[in-house]
C-alpha cells in the first residue's frame, strides 16, 4: 500500500507540472540563438572587428561556445543554452593588416585587441550584446610567473615560498632599479549590491569616499593594497634579454630547515613539494618597517641577508596600517598583480572601498593606480568554478584570467614560450607569449623559478 500511495504521489506531481518545465516552445532552457557585436574602440575609429575570435564560456557549467566574426563584425551562435556567460574575444592583426585596416602603420609586428564581458545573459528575450575591443599594450617586462598556491601546509612549506617572477621579454636591457609590484584589491565574490558595486559584482570606487571622477574610477584605475619596489638609482639592477628577477616572500632554501624568528626550528617533511628561494634578487621582509609603526616581527618573516630586501612603498595610508604583516599572496587565488612605473607614487591618492559609509580607525584604504602606468598585469581566479570572483584589470592588461588546480599544491601559473630565437653567438632565447590574455598566455605547473613552461 505504501508502494502504491508514493507512485500515485509521483503521477500527481507529473501532471501538475508546467508544459514548459518540459520543453515547450516557451521553455528558457531551450537553446537559442545569440549574437556578438565586436568593434575597436573609438582610438581605433569604431570600426567592426572581422575575423575576430568569441568565446562564450558558462558561468555554472563552464561550457564553452567559439565564433569567429563575419565581416560585418557579428559573431552568429546558432544554438546556445540559455545563462549566464563570460564572453571574451580576441584579435591578433599583423603589422600589414593593422596598416589596412587602421591606415597608418604600427612598430611592433603584431598587434593584440582584447575585449570582455562578465554575467552576459543569455536567454529567449537577450540574444545579443556588444563588446568593444581595445588594443592590449605590449610591455618589455613582464610578469612572468606567479607561484602563489603555496606547498603543502604539514608536507611542505604552506604559504612561506611563495615568489613573483618578473621577466625581459625585449631584445634590450631593462633594468629593475623603480618598478614597482602592487597587488590590488577588490571583491572576491560576484554578488551585486547596488549601493557599491557594478553589475559584474566589482566595487563600484565611484562611490568610495571623496571619489570625483566618476566612471573612469572604475574604467581607468586600479586599486592596489600593497605595493613593493625595486630600490636602485637608475642602472643598479640590470635584466638582461631572456632573463629575469625572482621577488620571494622569503629569500631563503624552503627545502632545507630553518629556525624562525622565535627560535622554534622549521621543516618541512617532503622537501620536494617546495622550492629553493635563496638565490632569489629581492625578498618581501617587513621586520623592519614592522617596528617602525610598533608591530612585532612575524614570526615566518625570517631575513635573509644574502637576499635584498626590497622597498615597501605601500602597506596602507600611515595611521591606517594593513594588518597583515608580510607579503602572503592569496593561496585561493583571488588575487591580481601589476607592474608599473612613476615618477608621482607619493602623490598618488588612496580611497576607503565603496562599502564603507564612515571612516573609522580600523578603515583600509587602497592606493589608485592609473592604467596608464601599468606595464603588465594578471588577473587571477578561485579554482573553485563555484567560487568565481570579478575581475580587477581592463580588457586591456588582461582580457580574462589564470587560475592554479588547488590551493596548497605547489602550482604556480607560468607564461608559455611562444617561440626559442638563435642569437648571433649561437645562443638561445625565449620570447614568451604576451597578448594581454591571460588564459592564453599562462599555464599551470609546479613552480619553478626562473624555469619555463613545460
Amino acid at each position: 500500500m505504501k508502494q502504491l500511495f508514493s507512485f500515485l504521489a509521483i503521477l500527481t506531481l507529473l501532471f501538475s507540472c508546467r508544459d514548459d518545465d518540459f520543453g515547450s516552445d516557451n521553455n528558457t532552457l531551450q537553446p537559442t540563438a545569440f549574437r556578438v557585436e565586436v568593434k575597436y574602440d573609438s582610438n581605433y575609429g569604431s570600426l567592426h572587428a572581422k575575423n575576430a575570435t568569441v568565446v562564450l564560456t558558462n558561468n555554472n557549467s563552464g561550457d564553452t561556445y567559439t565564433q569567429t566574426t563575419d565581416a560585418n563584425g557579428f559573431a552568429n551562435f546558432g544554438s546556445v543554452i540559455p545563462g549566464t556567460y563570460k564572453v571574451t574575444v580576441t584579435k591578433k592583426m599583423l603589422a600589414d593588416e593593422f596598416n589596412t585596416t587602421f591606415g597608418y602603420p604600427i612598430t611592433v609586428s603584431e598587434m593584440n585587441f582584447n575585449g570582455v564581458q562578465e554575467n552576459a545573459t543569455v536567454n529567449v528575450n537577450v540574444q545579443s550584446t556588444f563588446i568593444e575591443l581595445k588594443g592590449a599594450r605590449v610591455g618589455d617586462l613582464l610578469i612572468k610567473q606567479v607561484y602563489y598556491a603555496g606547498s603543502h601546509a604539514t608536507q611542505g612549506a604552506a604559504f612561506r615560498d611563495q615568489f613573483i617572477e618578473i621577466y625581459n621579454n625585449s631584445n634590450e636591457v631593462m633594468y629593475a632599479d623603480g618598478l614597482y609590484i602592487g597587488q590590488l584589491y577588490g571583491k572576491t565574490n560576484t554578488a551585486v549590491n547596488n549601493n557599491y558595486s557594478q553589475a559584474n559584482g566589482q566595487f563600484d570606487w565611484s562611490k568610495s569616499i571623496g571619489m570625483t571622477i566618476g566612471s573612469a574610477a572604475n574604467t581607468d584605475y586600479v586599486y592596489a593594497d600593497y605595493v613593493l619596489r625595486i630600490p636602485g638609482t637608475g642602472t643598479q639592477y640590470p635584466i638582461f634579454p631572456g632573463q629575469s628577477i625572482i621577488i620571494a616572500q622569503n629569500g631563503v632554501n624552503h627545502k632545507a630547515p630553518l629556525v624562525d624568528n622565535t627560535g622554534a626550528p622549521v621543516t618541512v617533511q617532503n622537501p620536494s613539494l617546495t622550492v629553493d628561494l635563496s638565490q632569489a634578487d629581492f625578498e618581501a621582509y617587513l621586520g623592519n618597517f614592522n617596528l617602525s609603526i610598533g608591530e612585532p616581527v612575524y614570526k615566518y618573516d625570517i631575513q635573509n641577508p644574502a637576499v635584498k630586501d626590497i622597498e615597501i612603498a605601500y602597506w596602507g595610508k600611515p595611521g591606517y596600517w594593513s594588518p597583515n604583516n608580510d607579503l602572503i599572496l592569496d593561496n585561493l587565488g583571488r588575487d591580481s598583480f601589476v607592474i608599473f612605473r612613476t615618477d608621482n607614487f607619493d602623490t598618488l591618492p588612496n580611497y576607503s572601498d565603496p562599502s564603507v559609509t564612515t571612516i573609522s580607525s580600523n578603515t583600509r584604504f587602497f592606493k589608485q593606480i592609473p592604467n596608464t602606468a601599468i606595464i603588465d598585469g594578471v588577473d587571477l581566479q578561485h579554482y573553485n568554478p563555484n567560487s568565481q570572483r570579478p575581475k580587477m584589470l581592463s580588457a586591456s592588461l588582461d582580457a580574462s584570467s589564470i587560475s592554479c588546480d588547488a590551493s596548497f599544491n605547489s602550482q604556480a601559473v607560468i607564461r608559455k614560450t611562444k617561440i626559442e630565437i638563435t642569437l648571433p653567438n649561437g645562443s638561445k632565447r625565449k620570447i614568451l607569449e604576451d597578448t594581454n590574455n591571460s588564459a592564453n598566455d599562462f599555464v599551470k605547473q609546479a613552480a619553478n623559478p626562473r624555469g619555463f613552461a613545460l
